[in-house]
């Protein structure tokens, strides 16, 4: 019989791409100082594949920042962390497409989730339109994908990255 506890805290992470021609990186400090208390890193990926993805919607020059925290705190947040990116994407919307993609996550000891508000197989419905996606598991010292795992999250450099923030 298992026993009912309290999970481990975690540290949550901002994944932003967003359009450098319509929206700056202090503006993008700004809209999360409002929504975050504590002190938040910043990483800049140099891998982004899915930029000319995102470029149909969001045009061109595009850049990805992670803003990171150290402290540690409840998964409960996920699902308001989810529901407050989506209304800064769609505040910050011209023509009914978005100039920033907030993609909300946290980094646990034994994973790393994203959250989304795509249903799939694989993904766990948590509550008010949001649902969470596994992008790791740690095994042997490190984070491993899995098959659905978005191509820029596979990249070395982010795995290097996620162990750091582990």
């Amino acid at each position: 019989m298992s026993v009912l506890q309290a999970p481990t805290l975690v540290k949550y992470f901002y994944s932003i791409l967003y359009n450098q021609e319509h929206i700056s990186l202090e503006k993008i400090k700004e809209i999360l100082a409002e929504e975050h208390d504590g002190e938040l890193f910043v990483f800049t990926p140099e891998f982004n594949p899915l930029t000319e993805y995102y470029s149909k919607e969001m045009g061109q020059n595009l850049k990805r920042v992670i803003f990171y925290q150290k402290q540690l705190e409840e998964r409960d947040l996920l699902v308001p962390r989810k529901i407050w990116a989506t209304k800064v994407e769609q505040k910050n919307s011209k023509d009914n497409k978005r100039l920033v993609n907030i993609d909300v996550g946290y980094v646990a000891k034994e994973q790393v989730l994203l959250a989304t508000g795509k249903p799939y197989s694989h993904r766990i419905y948590l509550g008010e339109g949001v649902f969470a996606e596994l992008v790791y598991f740690f095994k042997e010292k490190t984070f491993k994908s899995v098959p659905w795992t978005y191509p820029d999250y596979q990249h070395e450099e982010k795995v290097q990255f996620f162990n750091s923030v582990r």
